[in-house]
């Protein structure tokens, strides 16, 4: 209807799921995309992509998650036969997403009719009887009920674009995984990090790459060409090239860290990187200058203010990095491996007590973590043990010290005898 041109309307809705229609005139070409990690919670909010895409003419539907769920929900098939039966008479549809949107846009490609898929630094799986391997979102594979339906070997025959970082061991092990079971085609960006889309926005790729694939031109070698032509000007390219020299480099990784800033000031990545970079080669007061300019630049958004206390703590920094650490947790508080950090910071500060209540809830919110409940063990072993010693070392230093109290009192005890003797001895000679 021309009354829903460039409107959202719902055309499905769920406590888990909604898919939101954004129709634009003339576009029979769809994209569907799926929301990536940590992009909110509920369904106030926009879908993936949806200002960018509107703005630029493109009709899409999005489908969001309830939050960090993978999109393991019972009804997620059911919000996927919608999204195809609206999108029916399209000339083309293609499913798009980043990481977590782009495991789920290549897992639901098939339900959903796609013909086409661009995922960028997509994820094969981490449900952890399938991909034990990858712990980067630990709590949540171990929390989640993952779907047998959404598990497995993939069934997508929709012609697939992944883009993913080469040098990152997991993503590129994802890719490949995926490239294996699906035939895609595989386009890897040196030091583009994780997630790609940030890179390819910063060189202005992003959305030509989607038109290329949307109006099925995609050419991988002429974007390859064209990503290395313009990576010279990326504040993340730079910044992770400067990061991924050797200890030996150190000149060569502070000259790419400050070309990083130069050719985007205001980025805060490229920042972080030679404050980074800066902590690596000993010049710990212009890296914390940098950290706190981040700080404020970025209203002290917690994923900044990590790097930042483990720069105060390189830099002798410790009773402030401790604060900006509990800054952190208290922003965060039900992040296990926030709490898993914060404790080690503790612990060596030899704060024991509070470290061992850190590590605690740590278990308590990803009790499938090993290496958290093994830590919990032995901070707890440690600090009774450091218990005992302080009452052995005690209980020593007070025996110690009678020891020397009836020692002293002794030998007080034998000088006035001897004294005593010398007076008799002497009454005797005077008489």
């Amino acid at each position: 209807m021309r009354w829903g041109f460039g409107v959202p309307i719902e055309l499905y809705r769920s406590d888990t799921l909604l898919v939101r229609q954004v129709a634009i005139e003339g576009c029979d070409r769809w994209v569907i995309t799926f929301d990536h990690h940590s992009i909110g919670d509920g369904f106030d909010r926009e879908g993936f992509g949806e200002s960018f895409l509107k703005a630029n003419g493109i009709s899409a539907i999005h489908v969001l998650g309830r939050g960090n769920d993978w999109y393991q929900y019972d009804d997620i098939f059911a919000a996927a036969a919608v999204v195809r039966a609206a999108t029916s008479g399209a000339v083309r549809r293609v499913a798009y997403g980043s990481s977590m949107g782009a495991y789920a846009a290549v897992r639901l490609a098939d339900a959903i009719g796609a013909d086409a898929v661009l995922a960028l630094s997509p994820q094969w799986s981490i449900d952890p009887s399938i991909a034990n391997w990858d712990t980067r979102w630990s709590q949540d594979a171990h929390r989640i009920r993952w779907l047998s339906t959404m598990a497995g070997p993939l069934r997508c025959p929709a012609s697939t674009v992944l883009v993913y970082d080469p040098h990152l061991t997991l993503d590129r092990r994802h890719a490949q995984l995926i490239a294996e079971q699906t035939g895609s085609h595989l386009l890897p960006v040196a030091h583009c990090l994780h997630p790609a889309s940030t890179f390819l926005g910063e060189v202005g790729l992003l959305r030509g790459l989607l038109e290329d694939v949307l109006y099925d031109r995609f050419d991988g070698s002429a974007m390859a060409r064209e990503i290395r032509a313009r990576r010279a000007s990326s504040s993340v390219y730079l910044g992770a090239l400067a990061e991924r020299q050797p200890a030996v480099r150190p000149r060569t990784a502070i000259a790419l860290a400050r070309k990083a800033r130069l050719v985007k000031p205001d980025s805060a990545l490229g920042m972080l990187s030679l404050a980074q970079i800066l902590t690596r080669t000993g010049n710990h007061d212009e890296a914390l200058a940098i950290h706190r300019h981040i700080a404020v630049k970025v209203n002290r958004l917690p994923i900044y203010l990590v790097p930042f206390a483990n720069a105060l703590v390189s830099a002798g920094e410790g009773r402030e990095a401790l604060a900006v650490a509990g800054e952190v947790v208290d922003a965060e508080p039900d992040v296990g491996h926030l709490r898993n950090w914060y404790a080690t910071m503790l612990w060596r500060r030899g704060e024991r007590a509070a470290a061992v209540a850190q590590i605690a809830r740590a278990v308590a919110l990803n009790p499938a973590e090993r290496r958290y409940r093994r830590k919990f063990l032995r901070y707890r072993l440690a600090r009774h043990a450091w218990r005992v010693f302080e009452v052995v070392t005690f209980q020593a230093i007070r025996k110690r010290a009678s020891d020397r109290r009836r020692n002293a009192a002794l030998d007080a005890s034998a000088i006035a005898g001897r004294r005593g003797v010398r007076a008799d001895v002497g009454d005797v000679e005077g008489v």
